[in-house]
């Protein structure tokens, strides 16, 4: 499982391998309504809502960050995931176009 952590409009996203890691815990309390939880059961609906530009991002508190817990059992596939989402995300948000994400623990 990785957990990975989306912040605009000041652009970056960290994977993070570790659920232990202490960087987690320190944005997590600010961005815990925005957590999606992604895996094998419900991959297919969550990658059409980010295609689909359901998940909006701005400046504003309630949408500048979020966090992805994806659950796939295989990290590369985990990985192929973000980068998609990035890619998806890129089309919209001028921020995220052409990121790419640093893999932190």
């Amino acid at each position: 499982m990785i957990n990975v952590y989306f912040n605009y409009p000041n652009p970056h996203i960290m994977i993070h391998q570790s659920s232990d890691c202490g960087l987690i815990h320190a944005h997590k309390s600010a961005a815990e309504s925005r957590t999606v939880r992604i895996d094998l059961s419900n991959l297919s609906e969550e990658l059409t809502k980010f295609v689909e530009e359901k998940h909006k991002f701005n400046s504003t508190s309630e949408f500048n960050d979020m966090w992805l817990e994806i659950s796939l059992g295989d990290l590369a596939f985990e990985i192929a995931v973000v980068l998609f989402i990035v890619a998806q995300l890129g089309k919209t948000y001028k921020p995220f176009k052409g990121m790419s994400p640093s893999i932190h623990c």
